[in-house]
């Protein structure tokens, strides 16, 4: 089946009965899609919406929401959460939310998305009308607005299905990822729908749930904060085994990779991608390899070693440039090396946070590692770190005291004084988002309760 545009999505290029959706297991048609865009935007136009903030749980209600307010040419804003906090520091940026929540809890501005009968009719849609904002927590948790298209959009699904779509064939796609964030969005929602495959509207938090509803040659998009949880988990049957299983957000180790490719018999494809250019390198296997462009996609090295980006998923078709440090590769790969925006100066000297941490983790005592600077009279270093089972034995035996001067002269091997942390709290786990990224905010509010 060929990729449609978003604007011929709810045409008669597929027939009515065609499945775009799964949810609690029973079949959405492309007519009921119809039919609920068709009412739920005649209900969001009828308001004047301009700007509409679209938060939902489950997928299907989400791309009901998005082609709705496509189809009113209304912008539709997208936060990379659910949590009360980060809509109300959006509060100023919408007109209204619209949801699948109950209203109630959105307050006097939540508009529900509702049922309807389905439609034999087809819709048309001008999404060049509409501008999507994503509000990304980045990594320091400071919240920025990233405009895109749905034209955007559509050449990112392309490139994916040019990588792909042969092999995903007709899967039905799954996920543990939120489609509030553009990794989610793309590979759980937006490809799949304009491929023509099936998707579940669910967001599976746990695997036991999704292995329950998982059918055979599936495709499975996951993350970091997934993948290092597979533990307990027996190898799936070759009947029940996914086509593909995609993660992205931050390196996976790779005890997770060999670890997943045993359970699902796949090795995991991971993805390389930012908000601002969507998704645009990639690799597989159990050992750390070298990431390789997508179909379309250019990528060099500036002169101070920072990646730079060309991709159909970047308007214009400029270079963007990243503060992602690599080391290009002679087959027009690269290499990551850590970002840039993680060298500190400590004590007059150059330390790079990321070094800091694969040291920390090259230690028998440790499973993870994030430091970070702190404010004080003089800068230091602060690290959470996640003991492995001998390091919580050896914290229990010398004491908390006597544990960090371990961990400080074990650094010393490799790291001058100036870059061995002075502050210490150690923990079960590290504060990962869903997307497995450790957020600095986060571990800064870590390391403020063990001052």
């Amino acid at each position: 089946m060929s990729l449609l545009p978003l604007s011929e999505i709810l045409g008669d290029a597929r027939p009515g009965a065609h499945i775009v959706a799964l949810r609690d297991g029973a079949a959405i048609s492309l007519a009921r899609l119809r039919g609920e865009t068709a009412h739920n935007a005649q209900r969001l136009g009828a308001l004047g919406l301009r700007r509409a903030l679209l938060l939902c749980e489950d997928g299907y209600s989400f791309i009901v929401g998005f082609l709705s307010l496509l189809r009113i040419g209304a912008d539709i804003v997208l936060p990379p959460n659910l949590q009360s906090g980060t809509i109300a520091a959006l509060a100023d940026r919408f007109d209204a939310l619209v949801t699948d929540r109950d209203p109630a809890d959105g307050g006097a501005r939540a508009l529900a998305i509702e049922p309807a009968e389905p439609s034999a009719r087809p819709l048309s849609l001008d999404p060049s009308r509409s501008r999507i904002d994503f509000f990304t927590s980045g990594s320091t948790g400071a919240v920025k607005r990233i405009e895109k298209s749905a034209a955007l959009l559509e050449r990112e699904a392309a490139m994916l299905e040019c990588a792909w779509g042969e092999r995903l064939g007709d899967a039905v796609i799954f996920g543990t990822v939120s489609h509030q964030h553009i990794f989610g969005l793309a590979f759980r929602v937006i490809w799949p729908l304009l491929a023509g495959r099936r998707f579940d509207g669910t967001v599976y938090f746990a695997w036991e749930t999704l292995l329950a509803a998982l059918s055979g040659g599936a495709g499975i998009v996951s993350s970091p904060a997934h993948l290092t949880r597979l533990g307990g988990l027996s190898p799936l049957t070759e009947a029940l085994r996914p086509r593909l299983v995609f993660t992205a957000g931050a390196p996976l180790p790779a005890a997770a990779a060999v670890e997943c490719a045993a359970i699902f018999g796949r090795p995991p494809i991971e993805i390389f991608g930012s908000t601002e250019t969507g998704a645009f390198a990639w690799r597989s296997g159990s050992e750390p390899s070298p990431w390789r462009p997508l179909p379309g996609v250019d990528v060099s090295c500036s002169d101070a070693g920072l990646l730079r980006v060309r991709s159909p998923g970047v308007a214009g078709a400029v270079w963007c440039e990243l503060a992602d440090r690599i080391a290009p590769t002679t087959d027009g790969g690269f290499r990551f090396e850590g970002r840039a925006d993680r060298i500190v100066k400590v004590e007059g000297k150059r330390v790079s946070l990321q070094r800091l941490e694969q040291d920390l983790l090259a230690l028998p005592w440790v499973d993870g590692a994030a430091v970070m600077p702190l404010a004080a009279d003089r800068p230091i270093l602060g690290a959470v770190v996640a003991l492995s089972p001998s390091g919580e034995a050896e914290l229990a035996q010398l004491g908390k005291f006597r544990f960090e001067r371990a961990l400080r002269r074990a650094l010393a091997a490799t790291q001058e004084a100036a870059a061995l942390p002075r502050r210490w709290r150690f923990v079960a786990r590290l504060p990962i988002d869903g997307m497995g990224k450790c957020r600095s905010a986060d571990v800064l509010a870590l390391l403020e309760v063990s001052a």
